[in-house]
């Protein structure tokens, strides 16, 4: 397969500057920016309503900020959803044998619609220096067109069934079932599923960063 075209220097400084904060703040802007997506509400509208900038909304939704008390209680309010229930799907209870362990049906989980990707977090809270999630793609599903990094530290993956097209820098891979993969979580990258077929794939990442960030930068 050939090389696709090296991503602008402009482009890639952009990408590499455009880091999360932490894996809380990666899943709770997915979950308002997906209820805005889903009350087909543009990004100015509900900034405005809430008495936020653009930029502002845009970095909670990309979990490059952290959403303020204040803040959170009136997007809750603006959405029509307790606060309570954003927080919820965000932090894990950590109330069985100390955080160590997670029960089936428990786990943290998001659903990106509009992306074809469902992601599934497994990592207990106890758990400080690794994640591990599934992504469930449907054909077609992808992060984007653009490149994004989320920080450091480092990601191993493996597909499990289907098929999946892996950017890393100017560079394109084609995996198939029981391949496996690993990049730094600083290289810029993208994926989608090219097949017919529902692609499922499962990623541990070590630090402190998560596989949800792996849609955010491009969810705008």
């Amino acid at each position: 397969m050939k090389p696709a075209r090296s991503l602008p220097a402009s482009s890639r400084a952009a990408a590499l500057h455009a880091q999360p904060g932490s894996a809380v703040d990666l899943w709770l802007g997915q979950q308002l920016r997906q209820l805005r997506k889903q009350q087909g509400r543009p990004l100015v509208e509900v900034a405005t309503a809430c008495g936020l900038s653009v930029g502002l909304l845009s970095q909670i939704e990309r979990g490059l900020s952290s959403a303020s008390v204040k803040v959170l209680h009136a997007l809750a309010r603006e959405f029509g959803v307790s606060v309570n229930a954003l927080l919820r799907n965000a932090e894990h209870a950590e109330d069985e044998a100390d955080g160590r362990v997670v029960r089936a049906g428990a786990h943290r989980s998001i659903d990106l619609g509009e992306k074809g990707i469902f992601k599934e977090m497994y990592t207990p809270p106890a758990c400080r220096s690794m994640d591990l999630c599934r992504a469930v793609i449907q054909p077609g599903g992808s992060t984007g067109s653009e490149l994004f990094v989320t920080g450091q530290g480092e990601q191993i993956g493996v597909v499990l069934k289907g098929a999946l097209e892996l950017w890393i820098g100017d560079r394109v891979l084609l995996l198939g079932e029981g391949d496996s993969f690993c990049y730094a979580s600083s290289s810029p990258r993208r994926w989608r599923n090219p097949g017919s077929e529902t692609t499922e794939v499962i990623w541990a990442i070590s630090n402190i960063n998560s596989c949800a960030g792996d849609d955010e930068k491009q969810a705008r």
